[in-house]
């Protein structure tokens, strides 16, 4: 049914869809973390699960 509306309301539908789901708008982005913030989030999930990361590697 969306399809079948005006280039103007189908718009109109599709920013109150991204504002009722709480989706970002897309001029923030996505943050990506950098390489050693990754890496030190790794290391902190692994020193909390020792013992799942020993059965992987059986």
């Amino acid at each position: 049914m969306i399809d079948q509306l005006p280039p103007t309301e189908r718009e109109k539908v599709k920013l109150h869809l991204e504002a009722s789901s709480g989706a970002k708008p897309p001029d923030e982005g996505v943050r990506r973390a950098g390489v050693a913030e990754g890496l030190a989030v790794g290391e902190k999930f692994i020193d909390r699960h020792p013992e799942l990361f020993r059965r992987l590697a059986q």
